[in-house]
């Protein structure tokens, strides 16, 4: 999904929210479920091209969307960086690009039921974790044989 965002002449913004139905991204499901559940639809659905793909667009006002969007932006940027720091060990597991949107999907939504998380500046992810009853611990890597581990479960699962 991409996020574009224009500026309208009363100061606030319409936000463009485009999701590519040949290719979608591992955080579409997911966001796609959120705004089916958010009480004001689109302000307009608009078909649009974007280097050389085809996009559906959602576009909403800034002042109706902006706290759902501080949500989108956070998951999304967890996607993006499960594919950062995972991208070769996702590349080796093989995965057919559903199955990949699924594992990432599915590992964005662990981290967001099961931590707090923040995405810094530098882009770095900060995971507290607990470690006991009232005490945290904050983690900055992933460990790459759970990653693993759960490649091969997922390959393990029957096709949906």
């Amino acid at each position: 999904m991409r996020i574009e965002l224009y500026p309208k002449p009363d100061g606030m913004q319409h936000v463009n929210l485009l999701f590519c139905e040949e290719e979608p991204e591992s955080e579409d499901p997911w966001v796609r479920e959120q705004l089916d559940r958010f009480p004001v639809p689109p302000k307009r659905i608009l078909e649009w091209e974007r280097d050389g793909r085809q996009y559906r667009v959602w576009q909403y006002g800034q002042c109706v969307v902006g706290e759902a969007l501080f949500f989108i932006e956070r998951y999304k940027g967890v996607v993006d960086r499960i594919r950062s720091v995972c991208g070769e060990e996702l590349d080796r597991a093989g995965l057919e690009r559903g199955q990949l949107n699924a594992l990432i999907s599915q590992t964005a939504l662990e981290f967001h039921r099961e931590a707090r998380f923040t995405v810094g500046d530098s882009g770095e992810l900060t995971i507290t974790l607990l470690a006991g009853i009232g005490r945290g611990v904050e983690v900055h890597a992933m460990d790459e044989a759970r990653i693993i581990n759960a490649i091969a479960w997922l390959k393990r699962r029957p096709a949906n």
